[in-house]
């Protein structure tokens, strides 16, 4: 059984899962991520929150997806918030977000004439940041720096869409990032995280930069160890009537233990989030994936990221 400081990462401090300090860049930013999927009542659910207190902005690109039929979004960029926003930046516009237990337990409250719920997230592994990887991201000079970690967890609670009430439990993640740094240097990424249950979960970070750097962030949990990544093979097959889209992506690994593993995933409901930051301009797509791994089924994130159409890539070695 984990205790409760068991959930810090490594690196960090439990003050790390609060608010930080705005640092000087135009575009600094602290952002919130939350998704799961509950393959009994087929509800999708992603929200991601942030503010860019330098330029008095705040987000929310919140989506619910039910049997695969979107029935509830949200995608806002344009939130006034003050520059000298404090504690309130957990709490603008219909969501409220509440740490009960720095890297233990959280709970996302929401509010608007379609969509209502109350759920809750709790710890289930000790969260994982970035810098152990050694993403040079994490470490780089004040000026671009760019943290970052995740978490998987269980979800409980419950939600009303259109006045359908919904009871919800399922495992899912989190995420946080502040600063912003480092990530203006992205070219493109891929994102395969699935937790098939507490025991077995796959983190897969595959990162280009416009410098050319290439970084493979990410981990196995099994068999009650988690080790890093030692190399990735990515295989993309983008859609042939949708060229935004990825229909379907194979991945071979291997981690530091010389333990290796195939991995297919294919998207559910996609959210677009292409263009409507005022700091971005990539196109980045968001959307829980269908995973298969040696006979188990499970649900995760699986986000993709690219500048232009001719750097989409169907094959990442790394």
């Amino acid at each position: 059984m984990l205790e409760r400081q068991d959930f810090v990462p490594v690196g960090l401090e439990p003050s790390d899962d609060d608010i930080h300090g705005v640092g000087p860049e135009p575009w600094w930013r602290e952002a919130w991520y939350f998704e799961f999927f509950d393959p009994a009542s087929r509800v999708q659910f992603q929200a991601y929150q942030g503010v860019f207190p330098n330029a008095g902005r705040g987000d929310l690109t919140l989506c619910v997806f039910v049997d695969g039929r979107l029935r509830y979004e949200l995608m806002k960029m344009d939130f006034a918030i003050p520059r000298d926003i404090g504690r309130e930046r957990l709490c603008f516009g219909p969501l409220e977000l509440v740490m009960l237990e720095p890297f233990a337990r959280w709970r996302l409250r929401y509010d608007s004439p379609r969509l209502v719920f109350d759920l809750s997230f709790r710890a289930l592994h000790r969260a994982f940041s970035w810098a152990e990887a050694g993403v040079w991201m994490e470490k780089a000079p004040a000026g671009a720096q760019s943290r970052h970690f995740d978490q998987v967890g269980w979800y409980e609670g419950w939600m009303e869409v259109e006045g359908e009430r919904i009871s919800l439990s399922a495992i899912g993640m989190r995420d946080r990032m502040w600063g912003w740094g480092g990530r203006a240097l992205w070219r493109g990424y891929l994102v395969l995280w699935a937790p098939f249950s507490d025991a077995f979960v796959i983190n897969v970070v595959a990162m280009n930069f416009a410098d050319g750097r290439r970084e493979l962030c990410g981990y196995l949990h099994r068999e009650g160890e988690r080790a890093l990544l030692r190399s990735a093979r990515l295989a993309i097959t983008w859609s042939e009537r949708r060229w935004k889209t990825i229909e379907r992506v194979d991945a071979e690994l291997l981690d530091q233990r010389g333990r290796s593993l195939a991995l297919s995933a294919r998207p559910l409901g996609i959210i677009d989030t292409s263009h409507h930051w005022p700091h971005r301009f990539d196109h980045l797509l968001f959307s829980i994936g269908e995973y298969e791994c040696e006979g188990a089924l499970g649900y995760g994130c699986l986000t993709w990221s690219f500048a232009a159409v001719d750097e989409r890539p169907d094959v990442m070695v790394l």
